[in-house]
Parts: structure tokens; C-alpha cells; sequence
């Protein structure tokens, strides 16, 4: 399952990929995130991850980690960690391309889940959810940044 949106930002690129990485900051417009646990990163080579308790519909809120990587400054790619309760349902992988503009930056931000079997009912529950929720939150990083 593949959700995708895009929006025009009003800002850089490092000012909106270093709003993503505020993982605290970012839970507000995400509301998959329920609590940042800990955050490790990005290195010096943008090597990082986050731990945290997420949710999705028809799930109950469980504490998953994700490993980063950021390319400064133009996109962050993250991938679910492995050994975690969530890998158990499905894999994912999510990204944020930031390209600079005339008036600001087009950031384009998609998730691609993969839940695995017996989950995959979830999946077809999730998918409008999913593209309505991303769609919101690049409206809202959008809006965050707004003159």
C-alpha cells in the first residue's frame, strides 16, 4: 500500500527536514506518533533512529523503532527496524524529498506499507486513511511554515 502527497513549503529544505527530525515537534502533525521514546542521531553520515509508541487504525497503539537516514539537505528515507512487534504485521518504508523552488520548497512525502498475512484485511482498511492522513500532514507542514 502506497500513499503519497506534496505540498509547497514556505521554507528550506534544512528548515523543513530539521522539523521532520524534531520527532516531538513532528508528532504534531503525525498522529501516528503517541510518544517519542529516544532518539539517536542523525551521525554524521545522517545515520539515526527513532523509537516510539505509533498507531494506525484498526491497531492498537504498540512501540515500534525506525532507522533514518537523512540526505542534507534534500530527503530523509526511513525503514522500519527490524525485531520490532510491528515487523510482525508489516514492513515500511517512508520518505521526504525537498526540492527548492522559486517560492520555497516542493516537498513530496509517501509511505509504502507492506502488511504481511493474516494483516493484509488491515491494510485494505488503512489505505484511504493512510492517503487522507498524509495528505494532512503535508498540509500542515505547509501551513507551519506559512508567511
Amino acid at each position: 500500500m502506497i500513499a503519497e502527497a506534496s505540498a509547497l513549503v514556505a521554507a528550506d529544505p534544512q528548515t523543513i527536514l530539521e522539523f521532520v527530525l524534531d520527532f516531538r515537534q513532528y508528532a504534531e502533525v503525525d498522529p501516528k506518533f503517541v510518544r517519542v521514546v529516544s532518539v539517536d542521531g542523525p551521525d554524521d553520515i545522517g545515520r539515526g533512529s527513532v523509537r516510539f509508541w505509533g498507531r494506525m487504525r484498526g491497531l492498537p497503539p504498540a512501540p515500534d523503532r525506525q532507522d533514518f537516514v537523512l540526505d542534507r539537505w534534500t530527503g530523509i528515507t526511513f525503514t522500519g527496524a527490524a525485531r520490532q512487534p510491528a515487523r510482525f504485521i508489516f514492513g515500511f518504508v517512508g520518505r521526504f524529498e525537498c526540492t527548492p523552488t522559486a517560492g520555497g520548497t516542493n516537498v513530496v512525502h509517501r509511505y509504502e506499507f507492506r502488511f504481511r498475512w493474516p494483516f493484509r484485511m488491515i491494510e485494505r482498511i488503512n489505505a484511504s486513511w493512510l492517503q487522507r492522513q498524509i495528505e494532512r500532514e503535508v498540509a500542515d507542514i505547509a501551513a507551519r511554515f506559512a508567511p
